[in-house]
């Protein structure tokens, strides 16, 4: 039975963010149990945009600070990688902006951790992967002893939520995320492809930034939503379960869960974790707002009916008046599905995949994710 450890931490005031992801290492084990001296340590925050930390879209930097600090005492190596989304391309001088704007620059210089700049992608063999048997990564993460997974709580246009599993996309350097949205358009098999690298990169330990989560049109379009939490395990499923639960948003509906229960690496219930900390019924909350996509309805009805449901349930992307005409949107498309017309964003739903990357990192926020009437009514009701 996976153990899952859930704290309260009111804000992002330094001291109290450590004391609480000491508290959480220490109800896992300890440090020691996770990190051993002269290791390098790959720390992977969510660094999804060139975003500063109040947008709720990264994981905070005291977040990483407080584990970056851990690392560092038990006598190893720590060094902060991510791989953001954007049409900036993957290279030094990018990661060099990311790090400033992000605040990661800043947790270096007073924890003196490492900084990554290596931007060479390695393809790994994984035989043992469920949907892909290589994978394409950076070439720090197949170089580093251990890694620790430091998502954020947030929704997801795609798959409904965004954290554990997730967050080690990451991994996979710049524009090779779009081929992977191309060659998986089913969510099943994408989530099982973020399953695989979840597999691979065998994270010794996650803990959850949900001090101030996003709900509403995530990963980078919603709300800030004050939660208040930290929530951390050894099994990035786990860790995910038991954040679903405080959100109340059915883990059934969600496609990591789904194949992860499929494949058997867990039940996909909440009730079979081992919760230590603060109980879950007392971390819920309540009208959290997530997308309507794989709504439970949906799924319960016969396939023939259920195939029109999810036609009428799936968004359309379209770029709204606050569109700047940037043309990251058409640069990240994995399907050359948008074009700029008169300085303004076009989609073009014929050939449009539905995997929401020009929502997900348009910089304004400019991309509407449309749902049919009859969605929009069942959400009413």
């Amino acid at each position: 039975m996976p153990s899952v450890f859930i704290g309260r931490c009111h804000s992002y005031d330094e001291e109290e963010v450590e004391r609480g992801v000491r508290e959480a290492v220490l109800a896992l084990g300890g440090i020691g149990r996770f990190v051993r001296p002269g290791q390098r340590v790959l720390i992977k925050p969510n660094l999804l945009l060139f975003k500063p930390p109040e947008t709720a879209i990264n994981t905070h930097p005291a977040v990483v600070r407080a584990v970056a600090t851990l690392v560092q005492e038990a006598g190893a190596r720590a060094v902060i990688a991510d791989s953001p989304g954007g049409g900036t391309g993957f290279n030094a001088a990018a990661l060099r902006r990311l790090y400033r704007i992000t605040g990661m620059d800043e947790v270096a210089r007073t924890t003196g951790a490492g900084l990554n700049l290596d931007c060479e992608a390695l393809e790994v063999p994984f035989p043992e992967g469920g949907t892909v048997r290589r994978l394409d990564v950076m070439r720090p993460a197949a170089a580093a002893d251990t890694i620790i997974n430091l998502p954020k709580l947030k929704t997801h246009g795609l798959l409904r939520f965004t954290g554990a599993v997730k967050n080690l996309f990451g991994l996979v350097p710049g524009r090779i995320k779009l081929g992977y949205h191309t060659k998986l358009r089913d969510t099943e098999r994408f989530s099982g492809m973020l399953l695989d690298i979840v597999l691979w990169a065998r994270p010794v330990l996650t803990i959850m930034d949900a001090i101030v989560a996003m709900e509403g049109e995530g990963p980078s379009a919603g709300r800030p939503r004050q939660l208040g939490l930290l929530i951390a395990g050894e099994d990035a499923t786990a860790v995910d379960l038991a954040a679903l639960d405080i959100i109340r948003l059915d883990p059934q509906t969600v496609p990591t869960v789904r194949v992860a229960v499929h494949r058997g690496l867990t039940t996909g219930r909440s009730a079979d974790l081992e919760v230590v900390g603060l109980p879950l019924a007392e971390a819920r909350v309540a009208d959290f707002d997530v997308p309507m996509t794989g709504s439970p309805e949906v799924l319960l009805t016969p396939p023939g009916i259920r195939r029109w449901l999810e036609q009428q349930f799936v968004a359309r992307p379209r770029a709204s008046d606050r569109c700047t005409g940037c043309g990251i949107c058409a640069q990240n498309c994995p399907v050359e599905a948008i074009s700029l017309r008169s300085g303004h964003a076009y989609m073009d739903l014929r050939r449009c995949i539905r995997c929401y990357c020009c929502h997900e990192l348009c910089p304004q926020h400019a991309i509407e994710l449309r749902r049919s009437a009859l969605a929009r009514l069942l959400a009413r009701v």
